[in-house]
Formats: structure tokens, C-alpha cells, sequence
């Protein structure tokens, strides 16, 4: 009774426990099959996959965990990213190629490199032999000899499970068994240790943040050695050839920023669409201020005439209040009007078609004469005569012919 109040009691505290994030490396040589054993365990098919080109995410629910898998891409020049992944990593999955045996050494030596290195050794590892579906597939003892699995786990203290598997023959519920058993396994075991591995982790992380921001520093550092030697070496050819050299200096804080927020990007372009619409409601505002201020100045003009100089200045006076009506007229849009005076006018006869395939002139056709009664069959309207029957013997020229 008391051992299954405490089983009980266990049940209720594993139940309330949070989802724990563990972070998990996918890693192994390009063609192995990364990819495809992912998206089986994510549940989709792993079928016309692509090579990874640096690496892919993908976060998944495992039972309490919250899994997130980084698919690294397995060539010859990815590889080097591999150690930017090793801090975050609470385990790693490595993938080998089964059938491929004429690269099994270089499959042993990059296991190798992964396992002996400080931020890998002593986390847990599960091996997934996969394409077993294939012919000549290595089985799970030789590859276990091949690899040399046994000796570089004792020596880098790592907890190591191996899993014959094809990631091919199914996804999701319908996938490999073999697969699921290995993941299971490998979260299994970092639940054993959550905690100092946990610790381990966040410990990695802060280092390799530091050694980062060492090495940005060092690359500024030489970026800026590398200059004033440039500007020394410039300067001294000028000496030499007796020319002034004009230093520009760039001001990195005056020189905005080409990353900005859409939302700025977006309000600057209303204000500036804004200023422009004003703009232009000024100018036409200008524009009719001016027409009214030239009307008020023609009807003073008019006003100051005398009596005298009214006969002499009226042909004037209609000139510019027919101008000033034209230039006022001029802002709208008018139709064009004909200014040619000696144009034919239009004819209300349509013109001829053209002749082509299209419309042949009945001309080109012969003329068809009437048939008269001479072309007609001398049997025409007449009974036919009988046929005269005779006997004929076999192998005879004789044929019927008519009386």
C-alpha cells in the first residue's frame, strides 16, 4: 500500500513538470540521409530531398520535451560549422551511410573529430545506421568494427546506443521503429542527467559568446591596422611625388543606417506623398492669386483712361481682355481646333477595298457559257436495248456484247 501511494505520488510530480528544451545535432557526411530521418520523425515524407546547404531547424513535441533538431549539412566545406552548434547541444545523432563503404573511413575519421571534441565529450550519442534497406548494407557489427565505435566512446566518455534503420520506408507513425527507439533512448538518458548537462550548456554558451566577441574585436583590430598602413603608404607616395592627398573623413554616425524598420520606411513615404500634395495645392492657390491680381490691374488701367485717349486705346484694350481670356482658358484642356482652311472636305463615298486573296476581282474568273442540248447522252430520254445473251466457252474471247 505505501509503495503505491509513493508510485502514485512520483506519477503526480513527473506529471506537473514542466517541458524541458533540450537541443539536439544531426550530423554525419552529406548523402547519409540527415534530412530524410528528420522529416520522418517530424512526419512528413522523406521522399525528393534536397542536400542541405548549411543547416535547417525544426522543433517537435516528444512526450515532455521540446525538442529542436539542427540538421547540419554534411559536405566537405559545411563541416567547419559544425563547432558553432557543439555548445547549444545536449546530444548528438549521427547518421552513417550503411552502403556506402568506400567511404566508411572517412565516415570514421569525422566521427572521430565530432567525439573528441571538449564541448561533445561525455554527452550522449545514438548512431543510426541507415539505408539497411539496400544491398551490400554493412550490418550493425560491422559497422561497430569499422568505425571503431567501442574504443572512441570509452576514450571521450560517451553514452553511445546503435540503431540499424531505414529512413525511407516510412514517416510518422508508419516510420521506422528503429528511429523512434533511438530517440527515445538518447532523451532518456539526457532526463537521467537534465541538470548537469543543463549546466554544462549554459557554461559552454557563455564561453563561446566571450571567445566570439574576442574575435570580432581581434578582426576590427587588424581591419584597422590594415588601414593606417594603406593611408601611411599613400601618404608617402604623395610626399614623394610632390601632390597633396586630400583625407576624407567618414563620420560612421552621420551615415544612416540602410536597415530600417518597414513602419519608418513606410511613414516617411506618406509624409513625403503629403508634402507633395501640398505643394501643389499652393502653387495652384499662387496661380490663381496671380490671374486675379492681373484682372484687378487691367480694370485700373482701364479706370485711369481718359476720355481723349479712350478712341485711341480701344483696338488696345480689346486685345489684352481677349489675351487675358485666352491665357485664362489655356489652363483647362481644350480640343484642337483645325487650323487648315484649304482642307478637302471628307467624301461620304467609302473607299475601294483592296484586292488580294481575300477579295478576288470577279474580273480574273472566266466566263461560263450556257450548255445546250449538244452536250447531252445520245441515251438520254431512251429505253436501253437488250442485252444478247450467248454461250460462251470457257477460256473464249468472246464477251456479251450489246444487238
Amino acid at each position: 500500500m505505501f509503495s503505491l501511494m509513493a508510485n502514485c505520488c512520483n506519477w503526480l510530480k513527473r506529471w506537473r513538470q514542466p517541458a524541458r528544451k533540450v537541443t539536439l545535432v544531426m550530423v554525419g557526411l552529406d548523402n547519409a540521409g540527415k534530412t530524410a530521418t528528420v522529416r520522418g520523425i517530424q512526419g512528413e515524407s522523406p521522399e525528393d530531398v534536397a542536400p542541405t546547404v548549411g543547416f535547417s531547424k525544426v522543433d517537435l513535441k516528444q512526450g515532455k520535451f521540446e525538442v529542436t533538431i539542427f540538421d547540419l549539412g554534411g559536405g566537405k566545406r559545411i563541416r567547419g560549422i559544425w563547432k558553432n552548434y557543439y555548445s547549444e547541444s545536449y546530444g548528438v545523432v549521427f547518421v552513417v551511410d550503411s552502403s556506402d563503404v568506400q567511404r566508411i573511413q572517412e565516415t570514421r575519421e569525422t566521427m572521430a573529430e565530432v567525439l573528441r571534441h571538449p564541448r561533445i565529450a561525455g554527452k550522449p550519442v545514438l548512431v543510426l545506421a541507415n539505408k539497411q534497406d539496400r544491398d551490400g548494407a554493412l550490418a550493425e557489427a560491422d559497422i561497430i568494427e569499422n568505425l571503431s565505435l567501442e574504443k572512441l566512446v570509452n576514450e571521450n566518455k560517451c553514452l553511445c546506443q546503435i540503431e540499424p534503420c531505414s529512413a525511407v520506408l516510412g514517416y510518422g507513425k508508419k516510420g521506422d521503429k528503429s528511429i523512434k527507439n533511438g530517440l527515445n533512448w538518447l532523451l532518456n538518458n539526457i532526463a537521467k542527467d537534465y541538470e548537469a548537462i543543463s549546466e554544462r550548456v549554459q557554461k559552454d554558451t557563455a564561453e563561446q559568446r566571450v571567445q566570439e566577441e574576442q574575435e570580432k574585436k581581434a578582426r576590427q583590430e587588424r581591419v584597422r591596422r590594415i588601414r593606417e598602413e594603406r593611408d601611411r603608404q599613400e601618404k608617402e607616395e604623395a610626399e614623394r611625388e610632390g601632390r597633396t592627398l586630400q583625407e576624407e573623413e567618414t563620420d560612421d554616425d552621420a551615415i544612416p543606417s540602410p536597415f530600417q524598420p518597414i513602419g519608418n520606411v513606410i511613414n516617411e513615404n506618406e509624409e513625403r506623398l503629403k508634402n507633395t500634395q501640398r505643394g501643389g495645392q499652393e502653387g495652384a492657390a499662387n496661380d490663381a492669386g496671380e490671374g486675379g491680381q492681373e484682372e484687378e490691374e487691367e480694370e485700373e488701367e482701364g479706370e485711369r483712361q481718359t476720355p481723349e485717349s479712350g478712341a485711341a486705346s480701344a483696338s488696345v484694350d480689346q486685345t489684352k481682355k481677349k489675351t487675358g481670356k485666352l491665357r485664362l482658358k489655356r489652363k483647362h484642356k481644350v480640343d484642337p481646333l483645325r487650323t487648315d482652311e484649304t482642307a478637302a472636305p471628307e467624301s461620304s463615298k467609302p473607299p475601294p477595298l483592296p484586292v488580294g486573296w481575300a477579295t478576288p476581282k470577279m474580273s480574273r474568273l472566266p466566263k461560263l457559257e450556257p450548255l445546250g442540248d449538244r452536250s447531252r447522252s445520245e441515251f438520254f430520254g431512251k429505253p436501253l436495248p437488250p442485252v444478247a445473251n450467248r454461250q460462251q466457252r470457257p477460256n473464249s474471247d468472246t464477251h456479251d456484247v450489246i444487238s
